[in-house]
């Protein structure tokens, strides 16, 4: 019994050591990956990840982001990154060095030091070297232990800050985070996900409001995954987004303005040709870009319109039969007393004038009286037909609504300056917008600036040519026949003359505004200058809005916009009639 009961015992001990043993040797592993991680757990990951698989990362892409014209605006290229294990090198830093310096584009003495680093297990040599490089860098990487490469695909923009704010930009994830960028990345995520996923994706954008039908592709979806995202074509023309921001900048420049927007489009299907910015940025160097220049102040400014509002009170009255382009309202000799105490004033005095004439000289007192006869039931009406106070539903990302406030509070005061447009907001767009609704005979069209969606070339299906979207009648055909009338009397006689283009008729409208400062009200010397119109005025082609904010010396509209305006149509014109025939678009919008 005592022989068993000893063995039993000695077996115990023996269990309880190898225990012992056991958790020490987890206990000693333990420590060396506690120590391995904060020691080389950063390199160790880099390095994991630069080994895997470089044909993957050169095969999968992004998609695409071109122009009207196919002219790519954002694409991925292959970029080789060169990286080393200092402790692995096989030859001396030096001669490394000298081999790697004419190839990465680095000094010797940076690679010296970049490689003489023993305690560490990888090194970036230099990161997105042109694709170009490539045969020469495989060969070296072949004769140099301890130096390697990774293929990587990364976003470029090669026209730099052109449409940047259209276009935008990607996170360092390779996900859309502002413009079309953000607003299609569905579209625009490529591979790994088979054609059947990215239709799923696809779905959750509500492209109805642009006037785009959800995807039914007409062709088998494949098995296979996708190795490039689809082709966003835009309806922006490249050379149109040159000459308006090359325009919009020496004018904000010349006046030593805050910032500034300009926007032109093809009135009667809504499409974008250009969308400008001031200031801008280059995409390519968005993290050092002040944040404050990444705004598109097109659809995010919100201010005060002034006097290119004035058409909502002559579209109101006119399409009422109310009044009519004839109509004479007395002006007061430029100074009318409210009966708050609060006296309007007009630039220039002036007596009896027509209604024309008032929109012609833009007088105040002259609206004020004529929005009177509207009343308050139908103003809110007109302004909210217009599409004031609400999202025009263009398909870019953050756009804003602007503000009724005025309507709503309808005091006094709001009864005078909303009819000449201050105690509102409105956007540029939103401001081109219900211009367009003149010129495409009353009818409200929603705005688009993608023209189609792609894939290797060729459209999918049904994804969509775009196609107009109206939204609802404003006005009769009539009434906006009539409001063409006025709008070209402006620039033929009135504040608009600095508009004219050679060659076409303009119609158009001028626009400046006091601005009001949060806590301050309105600052003397601060205002917010515009022009909106289109042309030809009988068979309208373009429509163009420039708003520029705080110009030195608080000059009027006349002497900022309008000349804008005029150069930027002028010049399209030209443009636009050589390269799309341009005399045989306007020959058949006549006939329609």
């Amino acid at each position: 019994m005592e022989n068993k009961t000893g063995t039993w015992n000695c077996f115990s001990n023996r269990a309880w050591l190898a225990v012992i043993l056991i958790q020490l040797c987890f206990f000693s592993l333990l420590i060396r990956v506690v120590y391995i991680e904060a020691i080389y757990g950063d390199q160790i990951r880099e390095r994991a990840y630069i080994v895997q698989p470089e044909q993957g990362e050169a095969k999968i892409k992004r998609g695409k982001i071109v122009d009207r014209n196919g002219e790519i605006l954002a694409i991925n290229r292959n970029l080789i990154s060169v990286w080393a294990d200092p402790s692995f090198l096989k030859v001396s830093p030096q001669k490394a060095a000298r081999q790697l310096a004419p190839i990465v584009g680095k000094s010797e003495s940076t690679l010296i030091g970049q490689l003489s680093e023993k305690n560490k297990r990888f090194v970036w040599l230099q990161r997105n070297i042109p694709y170009s490089q490539l045969k020469a860098i495989r060969s070296m990487t072949q004769k140099i232990q301890g130096v390697n490469f990774q293929l990587n695909s990364k976003r470029v923009y090669p026209n730099g800050r052109l449409a940047c704010h259209v276009v935008g930009i990607t996170s360092f994830d390779g996900h859309g985070i502002d413009g079309i960028e953000h607003q299609y990345d569905p579209y625009l995520l490529p591979a790994s996900q088979s054609d059947a996923h990215i239709k799923d994706q696809i779905e959750s954008i509500d492209n109805s409001d642009v006037g785009i039908s959800p995807i039914n592709p007409g062709y088998p979806l494949s098995a296979e995954p996708l190795t490039q995202g689809h082709t966003i074509e835009l309806t922006i023309d490249r050379y149109l987004q040159y000459l308006t921001e090359q325009v919009l900048a020496d004018g904000c420049q010349k006046w030593k303005a805050k910032s500034g927007t300009a926007i032109v489009m093809k009135p009667k299907t809504g499409e974008l040709l250009a969308m400008a910015n001031y200031p801008s940025y280059d995409l390519n160097q968005y993290a050092e870009s002040p944040e404050a220049y990444k705004r598109n102040v097109a659809m995010w400014m919100q201010y005060e319109p002034g006097s290119v509002f004035k058409i909502v009170t002559a579209c109101g009255v006119i399409n009422e039969k109310i009044a009519s382009a004839e109509t004479t309202e007395y002006c007061e000799m430029g100074a009318y007393q409210l009966p708050n105490g609060h006296v309007i004033k007009d630039v220039r005095p002036n007596g009896w004038l027509s209604l024309s004439e008032i929109i012609q000289k833009s007088s105040n007192i002259g609206i004020i009286k004529t929005a009177e006869k509207l009343g308050h039931g139908s103003m809110s009406s007109y302004v909210e037909a217009f599409g004031f106070g609400e999202k025009t539903g263009i398909d870019l990302p953050f756009e804003r609504k602007g503000s009724l406030r005025g309507l709503r509070v309808w005091d006094e005061y709001a009864k005078a300056t909303v009819p000449f447009g201050q105690g509102i907001s409105v956007t540029p767009l939103q401001m081109l917008n219900s211009i367009n609704t003149i010129a495409t005979k009353g009818v409200l069209i929603k705005p688009n600036i993608v023209g189609s969606i792609l894939t290797d070339g060729l459209i999918i299906g049904e994804v969509k040519r775009f196609h107009p979207r109206p939204i609802r009648r404003v006005m009769s055909p009539e009434t906006a026949s009539k409001l063409t009338k006025i709008l070209v009397q402006v620039t033929e006689q009135g504040s608009g003359k600095n508009a004219q283009v050679d060659g076409y008729q303009v119609a158009g409208k001028t626009g400046t505004s006091q601005k009001a400062i949060a806590g301050q009200g309105y600052v003397e010397g601060k205002v917010v200058v515009s022009f909106a119109g289109f042309l030809p005025a009988d068979a309208p082609l373009i429509s163009i809005i420039v708003v520029i904010d705080e110009p030195f010396g608080a000059p009027l509209s006349t002497e900022v916009t309008a000349p804008m305006f005029q150069e930027i149509a002028g010049r399209a014109m030209s443009y636009m009639s050589q390269k799309y025939n341009l005399r045989k678009e306007v020959e058949l919008a006549v006939h329609r």
